[in-house]
């Protein structure tokens, strides 16, 4: 039963595999364990061993309470391993995900209850498989077979919405969940999904106490023997971090900010945020400028990185960032993610009060007759009973309610997967904040009406930095993603025309309709903005099909 080495790709991470025989592998990027830990960590005699992925902050938070616990930090990797085995995950704060094995060759598995963390299972006919990274299990148990209700659930939607994966033996290990993979079978012995961010009763909460605790989640994710940085995009929630740091007087910080060719967001100039003391005067900033070709490019290198295609323009500007930070010397980087999912951030959440079914949310109806015919109707009808099935019940409670818990599983933790992954693809470990010292229960614990009204999001949360950073209170939020209807329809657009038209023949092999493509293709030509949402996934759905095959 000794640990074997097990090919494994990705710079951060683990795989394992297990049955009658188990082996890991392991990559960890070293943030706080002592020099003196090897991986997969395992205790002088003992014959349990871990891997770990992740940090934990601290111990004994309850969390229900925004109020937390004492702060009880474990040393080192060891420590943070035994103590994510031996506590509840509600009894914990910070990103993790575990695998432990037993003498008796079984292993648990952990993750936490919010799923910053990823972790992956693949069943075959050898036994079970996990990893950190989906790549990391395609070459295990030969060929992973396409799920093309996937495909089509993904083009519809920007999502798999169905709880699966785009392959049909390859799964999420939910949040919150421990399981226990022995004899080639897994058995759950618990699941504490996103719990924590849908805490109940509603209640009213004063801005001081969302101050208090932000201010007790940033002290928690500060800990760190390696470098620090923090990620700026020039809206609240970054400038939010930036002016609590400064406030507390962090000196000699580095920061970094990637900007969008014409849509406004990054930051060029710290002075521009008009940031609260003097300490970000000795910040170090660094900024890249990204644009249309930059889009395009770093489209192959993302669906490797990700091991699946996605939706999010943001995905090759993220790489770009992370790249910037290991090159600006970070190694932890504090990054925003989570305060658009708690908080309820979104401009578009502005339209559900006119909503009368939540469904309706997530599919313009300006793209539904050509994904229609792109996909098939009885393919786009299946995906749209998926959807509806996967939607929280709506019992008595508004669109807007239901759309919220949807996107704190559906949404947030497809955008934690995107930071991680290009995070750590470049030796960054990227820490959140606004997901830890008991925010999200305690944004949870308003209504969607409080933190949606008057024209405006995140309200709660502008208003408790209203007197630092009032230019905020009203500003109106600029999504980080890449603004492609310009970028599609401008003189780019025949390059991008020419790369979907490369894709044709492998998207065709997956079930989308040649006379559908060939309509895409034409109004690329013709300049029409609506096809724009569409044409980043096929690029990326194409891109990953390439990838799979070469």
């Amino acid at each position: 039963m000794a640990l074997d080495k097990l090919p494994h790709r990705g710079p951060d991470g683990f795989g394992v595999a297990g049955d009658a025989r188990s082996a890991v592998a392991m990559c960890r990027l070293r943030v706080r364990s002592r020099l003196a830990d090897t991986v997969p960590f395992a205790a002088p005699g003992s014959r349990t061993a871990y891997a770990f992925n992740g940090e934990v902050y601290a111990i004994g938070l309850d969390a229900r309470s925004p109020e937390g616990g004492p702060l009880k930090a474990p040393q080192g990797g060891l420590d943070e391993a035994e103590a994510v085995d031996m506590q509840r995950p509600t009894e914990l704060d910070g990103i993790y995900a575990l695998v432990r094995r037993t003498a008796d060759g079984s292993l648990g598995l952990t993750r936490d209850p919010i799923g910053i963390k990823p972790l992956y299972l693949r069943r075959g006919p050898a036994g079970v498989a996990v990893a950190s990274e989906i790549p990391a299990l395609l070459g295990l148990f030969g060929p992973a077979s396409i799920r093309p209700e996937a495909i089509a659930q993904f083009l519809l939607f920007g999502r798999v919405v169905d709880g699966g994966t785009f392959f049909a033996d390859i799964e999420p290990v939910a949040p919150g969940a421990r399981l226990i993979l022995r004899d080639g079978q897994v058995r759950r012995l618990a699941i504490g999904p996103a719990g924590s961010l849908l805490a109940r009763p509603r209640a009213s909460v004063r801005p001081a106490r969302i101050r208090a605790a932000v201010t007790r989640a940033l002290d928690r994710v500060l800990v760190s023997d390696r470098p620090l940085g923090l990620a700026l995009s020039g809206g609240l929630d970054s400038t939010i971090l930036a002016a609590e740091l400064s406030s507390r007087g962090m000196s000699d910080l580095s920061t970094v900010s990637v900007l969008p060719r014409g849509n406004g967001d990054g930051v060029r100039d710290l002075a521009a945020l008009a940031l609260p003391g003097t300490s970000w005067r000795s910040w170090r900033h660094r900024s890249i400028e990204f644009g249309p070709n930059d889009l395009l490019d770093g489209i192959p290198d993302a669906v490797r990185a990700l091991g699946e295609p996605t939706a999010m323009t943001s995905v090759p500007m993220y790489a770009a960032l992370a790249r910037l930070a290991r090159e600006s010397g970070i190694v932890v980087l504090i990054i925003g993610e989570g305060a658009d999912e708690v908080f309820c951030g979104y401009r578009s959440y502005l339209g559900l009060a006119r909503a009368t079914k939540a469904a309706d949310f997530y599919l313009p109806a300006e793209r539904a007759a050509l994904l229609r015919d792109m996909v098939g109707t009885q393919t786009y009808e299946a995906a749209q009973e998926a959807l509806v099935a996967a939607l929280p019940a709506p019992k008595g409670r508004d669109v807007g309610e239901v759309v919220r818990e949807f996107e704190q599983e559906h949404s947030l933790e497809p955008l934690l997967r995107r930071a991680d992954h290009l995070l750590m693809a470049e030796g960054v470990e990227g820490r959140t904040p606004f997901l830890h010292g008991g925010l999200p229960a305690l944004a949870a614990s308003l209504p969607f009406g409080a933190l949606v009204c008057g024209g405006q999001t995140k309200v709660p949360l502008r208003q408790a930095y209203a007197a630092e950073l009032p230019h905020y209170v009203n500003e109106v939020k600029k999504p980080f993603r890449a603004p492609v209807d310009v970028w599609f329809t401008g003189h780019t657009a025949p390059g991008v025309r020419a790369e979907l038209a490369r894709h044709r023949e492998r998207l065709a092999g997956v079930g989308l309709r040649r006379a559908a493509l060939d309509s895409v293709l034409d109004r690329i030509a013709a300049g029409d903005a609506v096809v724009t949402g569409v044409i980043f996934p096929l690029l990326t759905l194409g891109a990953w099909l390439e990838w799979l095959t070469g």
